[in-house]
């Protein structure tokens, strides 16, 4: 059942489609359908989403319109070198957007497949390719703008909404963690939580580039939302770790009652959602600490824990008061919350160069191909064919499998041309003037746009609404020519259908596969961290494993159990990052026990990467627990114990007389 909200969305597309059509007809544009699909594709149901949509769409439109000029005049006389040229501009483009992995990677696919899209069909008449750009540009200029316009003026809806009801859903669920990981409990229900914190912060990181774009004059500033950001991001290792020290310290003797009372007053601090600072518990975990010499297993575990329990306590106080600061923007900060906004953390993505590689080499393969059979053959709408095949290529290359998602557009573009046929040639020969057309137009794209904000929908209803607005291919001058219509439209399946079989040969792999490189990547760069050849902060760390845990998480939920990549945790990756990063900071140093737990630790990570089922040797733990035995830094021993329950989880614990 579709709600009030969807029906204001498909109005406000109408009524911008309609405009942009109207105007590009009354100025004379040549091609006004341009103008209406473009509204279609930028609107979305997030008013900041549309605008910065908007702004990419036109950025990269002008960029790949630039590229043209200058390829196709060129290289018009030799039109194999030309195909070959525009293929390279579509991958070299579609290359930095799978790299980029935001937004803004929009831009480059746009940059890549514009230049297709002007570039075959003026291969006949290159001394018109710029004004066909020049057109190209104005069009998808007037489409964006009025899409735009409607959206921000008619029940807009704040990217600040969504902002904060995922703030909120984030915080809620680590509330609930916190509170079972202090309780000593571990829930069936953890692990799903732990993905869903990972998925949601990636997706608010995602939402917050839109913040600049918002209509809301109360929306939050990026440097706040981005502090806010950093504070949940550091959250999701150090629950997980405080998880492992308690179960940890319940395994060997048991928690002693001055500790079970400070996780209980810990626990009720963090359940009712205070904001003040809890002094008593710090005092109490200092008393601890002082209390607690660092030898022996328990304490060392302890101290791991206490250690934990101050940054806990920090990272919940500060994250409180940033986002009632969100939500109340008048709310004075702390110096300390002040000083954290003006700090960003720095958010690297994963990116796999490999995949993005194969990706270009199938959307190559395709567009040469239908270029191939275009030139051969001679065929009057043979441009259309690789124009599709570097859409379809480019829209898909982010999944695992493509040819789903291509073979399903291709179901449902067939499934529009009999309702373009009867607009074509029973409806619109008898339409006469602008408002019967829009008239006429109303029914199925009122339909179809209030059907498109629902996931379920938008991959059904996203290549009918294409098919139906640039199929009718209005102008100013109505023709209905049911040979150019077949021609086309047939045109446009081969695009679809080389873009499938390109892809299905080159470019498909499996999510085991997809899910055995993401972890690879981190094994990589765990050795190479141990070995000091990898320069990333612990913040920059983080926020790169809980994006490759969200990545994960889909893709090894249906691995069996005998699986050996059902046992990979990134998760305790992630948490043997942070507590590596602690320890090189004295490798090289005298310190030669730490030296030979760090190049153990690399070997280690270097050999999980060739093969995922190694378990690191006993010979590491020994280095652990004699680097564990000597004077060092109580910052030290704690990431010695960190590393050794992380990497030895089931081992027993070292010898007793352990001293510090």
């Amino acid at each position: 059942m579709m709600r009030l909200r969807e029906w204001v969305f498909s109005v406000n597309s109408f009524v911008a489609a309609m405009l942009a059509l109207y105007i590009s007809l009354v100025i004379g544009l040549e091609r006004p359908f341009w103008a209406m699909a473009t509204v279609y594709i930028v609107s979305q149901p997030i008013t900041g989403t549309v605008r910065s949509k908007a702004a990419y769409r036109f950025g990269g439109t002008l960029i790949g319109a630039a590229a043209s000029v200058w390829l196709v005049p060129s290289l018009s006389n030799a039109p194999v070198l030309l195909s070959i040229a525009l293929a390279l501009w579509v991958c070299a483009c579609q290359f930095l957007s799978l790299l980029d992995r935001t937004p803004r990677s929009y831009l480059f696919m746009l940059a890549g497949y514009t230049a297709a899209l002007i570039g075959f069909p003026s291969v006949d008449h290159p001394d018109q390719i710029f004004s066909v750009a020049l057109l190209r540009t104005q069009e998808i200029g007037l489409g964006v703008l009025c899409a735009s316009l409607v959206h921000t003026v008619f029940f807009p809806r704040s990217v600040a909404t969504v902002l904060t009801a995922k703030l909120e859903a984030i915080s809620a669920d680590a509330q609930a963690w916190i509170i079972n990981a202090l309780s000593g409990q571990v829930l069936p229900i953890t692990a799903p939580q732990r993905r869903t914190i990972a998925a949601d912060i990636t997706e608010l990181h995602m939402l917050a580039t839109h913040v600049p774009y918002d209509t809301d004059a109360q929306r939050p500033t990026r440097a706040a939302l981005a502090a806010m950001q950093d504070r949940l991001m550091l959250l999701v290792p150090l629950i997980s770790a405080l998880e492992d020290r308690i179960q940890s310290l319940k395994q060997v003797e048991g928690l002693t009652p001055a500790l079970t009372a400070l996780l209980d007053g810990l626990r009720a601090w963090v359940a009712a959602d205070r904001r003040e600072d809890p002094a008593a518990l710090r005092a109490v975990i200092d008393q601890l600490s002082e209390q607690t010499p660092p030898q022996g297993w328990s304490n060392l575990l302890t101290h791991n824990l206490l250690a934990r329990l101050t940054e806990l306590i920090n990272l919940l106080r500060l994250s409180r008061e940033l986002s009632d600061a969100l939500s109340k923007p008048a709310v004075a900060l702390s110096p300390e919350a002040q000083a954290l906004v003006g700090q960003r953390i720095a958010r690297p993505l994963h990116v796999d160069y490999g995949m993005a590689l194969l990706s270009t080499l199938a959307t190559f393969a395709a567009i040469i191909g239908c270029c191939l059979l275009w030139i051969k053959t001679g065929w009057p709408e043979g441009a259309i064919a690789p124009m599709i095949a570097a859409v379809m290529c480019c829209f898909f290359a982010t999944m695992d499998d493509p040819t789903t998602a291509q073979r399903g557009f291709l179901t449902w573009t067939v499934a529009s041309l009999p309702l373009i046929a009867l607009y074509q040639f029973a409806l619109l020969p008898a339409v006469h003037g602008f408002v019967m057309l829009t008239v006429v137009l109303a029914p199925p794209l009122l339909i179809m746009g209030a059907l498109l904000p629902s996931p379920k929908w938008y991959m059904r209803m996203m290549p009918m609404v294409m098919g139906f607005t640039t199929g009718l291919a209005l102008t100013n001058t109505f023709s209905a020519d049911f040979a150019a219509f077949l021609n086309a439209n047939f045109a446009q399946v081969t695009g679809v259908a080389a873009a499938i079989f390109a892809t299905r040969l080159l470019r498909v792999v499996g999510p085991r596969t997809v899910a055995r490189r993401v972890l690879r990547a981190g094994w990589r760069e765990l050795a190479a961290i141990a070995a000091a050849r990898y320069q990333i902060s612990a913040g920059e760390w983080t926020g790169l494993m809980l994006d490759r845990i969200q990545l994960l998480a889909p893709r090894l939920s249906g691995a069996s159990a005998d699986d050996r990549l059902a046992a990979a945790d990134a998760l305790r990756d992630l948490r043997i990052g942070l507590n590596l990063l602690v320890l090189k900071d004295m490798h090289g140093s005298e310190d030669s026990p730490i030296n030979a737990v760090l190049a153990d630790v690399s070997r280690h990570f270097a050999a999980l990467e060739r093969d995922e089922g190694v378990k690191p040797d006993s010979d590491l733990r020994l280095r652990i627990d004699r680097a564990l035995t000597e004077p060092r830094p109580l910052s030290a021993l704690v990431a010695l114990t960190g590393l050794r329950r992380n990497l030895f989880p089931n081992a027993t614990p070292p010898v007793p007389e352990m001293t510090a």
